[in-house]
């Protein structure tokens, strides 16, 4: 498919397609759910826009599920921006990259493979999530209260520290679970597979390096 996707509706269900976008003059991204309309379903189905852009990222929203999808060559992956999203068994990699971007105010780029703005019950499980600039996963709390968060069984590298978790204006999450997850080595800040402030109280378990080190959170 050539073009943006909004959803409107709810039960709206998605599989077995290439979601190519469009040209772009703003901030945008191939599907739309930031209306939150319930039971979502993205399935085996690929997000690569045709036209390189700054402006392009893969999906934005909440209330969906989305399963073995590749997204590749935008800025951000996923934008969660509410309650009750279910990322499984998905690729996000390769990252476009701009130290120039028009988004910033002329800085590079902030690319995340998967950002949290806000939201409950989101859950990230059996992905592999590589190339991004800025983190894998970044929850900011930009839009409100990020809890119980789920983040296990994934392989994730590269960023400058690979799962960041900003508590800003609303505080220590809670709820939060990161187990059984394998983290590459090729942060920029040195050891930084995970960063939280202490305050932010996590079920922390099972966490290894490739290299079979032990994985610890560093002190935001």
């Amino acid at each position: 498919m050539r073009g943006l996707i909004k959803i409107s509706a709810a039960n709206v269900t998605i599989k077995n397609s290439i979601i190519r976008g469009r040209t772009m003059t703003g901030p945008g991204a191939l599907i739309n759910n930031l209306g939150g309309y319930s039971n979502l379903t993205i399935t085996d189905t690929e997000l690569f826009p045709t036209i390189a852009s700054p402006h392009a990222n893969g999906i934005y929203g909440y209330n969906f599920t989305a399963t073995r999808l590749n997204i590749h060559n935008v800025i951000d992956g996923i934008h969660i921006t509410g309650s009750n999203a279910l990322i499984q068994k998905s690729w996000i990699h390769d990252h476009m990259h701009y130290l120039n971007d028009p988004n910033q105010g002329g800085s590079p780029s902030h690319d995340d493979s998967i950002q949290v703005q806000s939201g409950n019950n989101v859950k990230v499980i059996g992905n592999r999530l590589t190339d991004s600039h800025s983190a894998a996963v970044q929850i900011t709390q930009d839009r409100g209260v990020v809890s119980n968060f789920v983040y296990t069984n994934n392989y994730a590298n590269n960023g400058a520290c690979t799962v960041n978790i900003a508590e800003k204006t609303y505080g220590p999450l809670k709820g939060t679970i990161i187990t059984d997850n394998k983290f590459g080595r090729d942060t920029k800040v040195a050891n930084c597979a995970v960063i939280a402030k202490t305050t932010t109280i996590i079920d922390f378990q099972r966490n290894y390096y490739t290299d079979n080190s032990i994985v610890t959170i560093k002190k935001g």
